[in-house]
């Protein structure tokens, strides 16, 4: 994104909205957010800042500190009028901060494989709400990121960062080939588990390894051929009524919050007098 001081502002806001398509985004490697929790939480986050959009008219008192404190920082700011603001707006009600924002890959041979709980890999994700709520939920209970096997999946679609509510700032997010990710497994004597209705085992004796792939499948059709190859075991989530799977969301929090539950037992377990 070029610096305020070089092309016109209307220039600066035509590719700010251009940002909403993904042949912007993957272009640029840039992606735009808007609102207090995004914005603040990007900061925080001390990600890949390109600007920051600013409307004082819009804007609270508290975003107007915090821009000024980015400003003394270093940060570029473009500051506009109500009307241009909400020429780029992409909330409900325009808040008069946003920020243009790089997209934080990392390499799957960066991976930290003992970075956090588990790592997450993930097939096709249709929807941004589903996907966003995932991210929400990794973030919330420790996991090191999210590994994303396929490239039509696009977690920084404006509607998957709003629905993260600011999780996937803290979130590592990795693209990589299945070849990639079973390499990176095995260099580290790890285990990849594919969530299925079908499972091997039940969700609660998904084994504690470091590192731990905690696999899942697109939303209608679960888990491909590929994607079983991976596995060295697949879990359910056992169902007592007439429905036989649950909302991406839920099982992938199901899921993770006993894995952190048990590996929380665990450590006290090892601890002295545990």
């Amino acid at each position: 994104m070029p610096r305020p001081d070089g092309p016109h502002p209307d220039e600066l806001l035509r590719r700010i909205r251009e940002l909403d398509l993904r042949p912007a985004r993957d272009a640029t490697g840039h992606y735009y957010v808007e609102g207090l929790r995004q914005v603040f939480c990007a900061l925080d986050a001390n990600l890949p800042l390109e600007l920051l959009v600013y409307c004082e008219a819009l804007a609270p008192t508290i975003a107007q500190r915090r821009v000024r404190l980015a400003r003394r920082e270093g940060v570029r700011v473009l500051r506009v009028s109500p009307e241009q603001f909400r020429s780029v707006s992409i909330a409900a009600r325009a808040s008069g901060i946003g920020a243009v924002l790089g997209q934080h890959w990392s390499s799957i041979h960066d991976a930290d494989p003992a970075g956090g709980l588990c790592w997450i890999g993930l097939g096709v994700t249709r929807s941004p709400g589903n996907l966003g709520t995932l991210l929400r939920t990794a973030d919330a209970v420790g996991v090191a990121g999210v590994i994303f096997l396929d490239r039509l999946t696009d977690p920084f679609d404006h509607r998957v960062v709003r629905a993260s509510m600011g999780g996937i700032f803290g979130l590592r997010l990795v693209r990589a080939t299945h070849a990639e990710l079973a390499d990176w497994v095995s260099s580290h004597r790890g285990e990849v588990v594919g969530a299925s209705p079908r499972g091997d085992v039940s969700y609660t004796d998904i084994p504690l390894r470091t590192p731990l792939v905690v696999l899942l499948g697109e939303e209608w059709r679960g888990l491909t051929e590929d994607e079983l190859r991976l596995c060295g075991l697949t879990a359910a989530i056992p169902m007592a009524g007439r429905a036989d799977s649950l909302n991406f969301g839920v099982s992938a929090a199901v899921v993770l919050f006993d894995l952190r539950r048990r590996a929380r037992d665990a450590a006290a377990t090892l601890r002295p007098g545990g």
